[in-house]
């Protein structure tokens, strides 16, 4: 048994945690209950009440209300911030179920169990598709250390084969790339990076590398790779929609309906130029191509390439190449 003297200030507050809120409320001796109940702690009111002054003196909010009792009111995250976590974690296309699971509920343990019982709602989408890779959050805290320290690193870069297994690919092939950034794009998250045999930027999903370590060598500076001069991570975002590669061009496109226009300054931010003239609305945007000729097909009825010329005839190519295969 634990008793007073060896402390109860860690249990009340946990007590505090778990089973109150801004509408649960807890006597002094319910709170006495819960200790003896949970925690084999038998103590006095008295020594509830230091606690609870000592606890209120560091720092937390326990909040009387009148004699119904008490109970822990601000949080780390309140219910609105964590639901919008919580929705983001869920939405992961990068991490499997069970870790989306254990993130979730370190993220709910400071809420009590009546908040975290209105959350329960969320389901983690389909992971039929999503790698199970045990390695998923070392190697995020690996890559982080190489950009924070600007050294190369080396991996492993994994595909599925026809059978659907997991396995390196190109055999045992090794990267050794530049890491500089890493950025969540519509619950997959990517490495932006230079392959270190090539002079551009390349994507990479992190759930698909593995054995990922730092070298000695410093990295390229960014703004030394073709292209990448007073290079701008927000940019390259807008542009990148689809986490392609390659080069970005100016765009001019015509669109049928201003509901789309909504649509693309969805996709590509807001840095787009709209304008509407006799009824005609086009839009301007400096965008990477093939980001933009996967978009343009997706939206193919409704939008029409203007310039430049050259992207769209690869869209008329590839348009005939489809069509070729249904007929």
């Amino acid at each position: 048994m634990i008793n007073e003297k060896k402390g109860s200030l860690l249990y009340v507050l946990d007590v505090l945690k778990k089973y109150s809120d801004e509408k649960h409320y807890l006597k002094y001796a319910d709170i006495i209950s819960k200790l003896s109940t949970l925690y084999g702690i038998e103590i006095e009111r008295k020594t509830v009440a230091r606690d609870i002054d000592i606890l209120s003196d560091y720092g937390y909010d326990i909040k009387k209300h009148g004699k119904s009792g008490l109970y822990l009111g601000e949080r780390d995250y309140e219910n609105g911030e964590l639901l919008y976590l919580l929705d983001a974690i869920y939405s992961s296309r990068s991490m499997p179920t069970k870790y989306v699971r254990e993130l979730a509920e370190k993220l709910m343990k400071n809420n009590s169990v009546y908040q975290q019982k209105n959350i329960k709602h969320l389901e983690k989408i389909s992971n039929d598709n999503i790698i199970d890779n045990k390695q998923l959050f070392l190697t995020i805290e690996t890559l982080n250390d190489a950009i924070n320290k600007k050294r190369k690193v080396e991996f492993k870069y994994n595909t599925f084969g026809i059978d659907k297994t997991f396995t390196p690919k190109y055999g045992d092939k090794v990267y050794i790339i530049n890491p500089y950034f890493m950025i969540n794009n519509h619950g997959k998250y990517y490495l932006v990076c230079n392959y270190d045999k090539y002079n551009d930027l390349s994507n990479y999903k992190i759930d698909y590398i593995s054995e990922v370590k730092i070298l000695d060598e410093p990295i390229k500076k960014i703004d030394e790779l073709d292209g990448c001069k007073n290079f701008s991570i927000k940019n390259y975002i807008n542009e990148h929609i689809y986490m392609t590669h390659g080069n970005s061009v100016n765009v001019q496109l015509k669109f049928d309906s201003k509901k789309f226009v909504n649509d693309f300054i969805d996709w590509f931010g807001g840095a787009v130029s709209i304008s509407e003239d006799n009824g005609v609305i086009t839009a301007s945007a400096k965008v990477n191509e093939d980001a933009l000729i996967y978009w343009a097909l997706q939206y193919g009825e409704h939008v029409e390439i203007l310039k430049p010329l050259d992207t769209k005839n690869k869209i008329i190519s590839k348009l005939r190449s489809i069509i070729c295969k249904y007929i």
